[in-house]
Formats: C-alpha cells, structure tokens, sequence
C-alpha cells in the first residue's frame, strides 16, 4: 500500500508539476505534446522504485526511463487518438483533455509511476535474509 502511495505522489509531482509548465508555454505543434508526455514517463522512470544511486549500474534506471517514455507517450495517444479527446464539461464548454495538461501529465505519471513502485519497490528484509542464506549453503 505504501508503493501504491508514493507512487501516486512521485508520479502525480511530476506529471502535475511538468504539464503545469507546459500549459503556461502556450499552443505547441501536435508532436510537441507527444514527446512533452514521453519526457514525464522518463523522468517519472527514473525517478520512481528504488533510487537510482541504489541501484547495481545506472542502466536500470535508464531502461526504466527509456520504457517510461514509450508507455506514457502511448497513453497520451490512446487517450486523444483512440478515445477522440474526450471533453471534460466540469471544467467549462470546449474543453478537452488535451488543453489541460497538467491533469492528463498527472493521471500519466500517476499510471506509471505506480506501477514502477510497485514492480521495483526493492525486497522485503525478509527475503533478504532467505537469499543470503541461500547464498552461504
């Protein structure tokens, strides 16, 4: 549970924080938005799970990065291209997801961040200490 929280806090910083700036950038050419959305799901894989100086290379948290850029620049697709950018009437007439960055980077990186923490949250102490009993035998 505890993954799943912090997460959503990394993930939603991040996204929230990043479309935040990216609104007050003005309008952009369409592939700008793309890879601006691919740039929180690297930030939010390098950043989210175990903290990259604890980690045995730095090609982890590259990897992490790489595939966060990949899987958040296909959810942006697959919310404004497959779902038609659905129109958020709560906000006000005319409005879309795609004019709101700053909720649809934080629903993003709270999807990936999540799933980072919770797939790479480090092991229990535990498990731990199994694996290195397993080690002296």
């Amino acid at each position: 549970m505890l993954r799943v929280l912090l997460g959503l806090l990394k993930g939603g910083i991040i996204g929230g924080g990043l479309g935040f700036g990216f609104m007050q950038l003005g309008a952009m050419p369409s592939f700008v938005h793309y890879l601006f959305y691919g740039i929180i799901g690297a930030l939010v894989g390098f950043v989210a799970g175990k903290p990259f100086w604890r980690h045995e290379t730095i090609w982890t948290p590259v990897v992490k990065a790489i595939v966060g850029f990949g899987i958040c620049l296909g959810l942006y697709a697959l919310v404004v291209k497959a779902f038609g950018d659905p129109q958020l009437a709560f906000i006000g007439p005319g409005v879309t997801v795609s004019k709101v960055p700053y909720a649809l980077g934080a629903a993003v990186g709270i999807v990936y961040g999540i799933f980072v923490e919770v797939d790479d949250g480090g092991k229990k102490e535990a498990d731990k200490g199994k694996a290195e009993a397993k080690k002296k035998d």
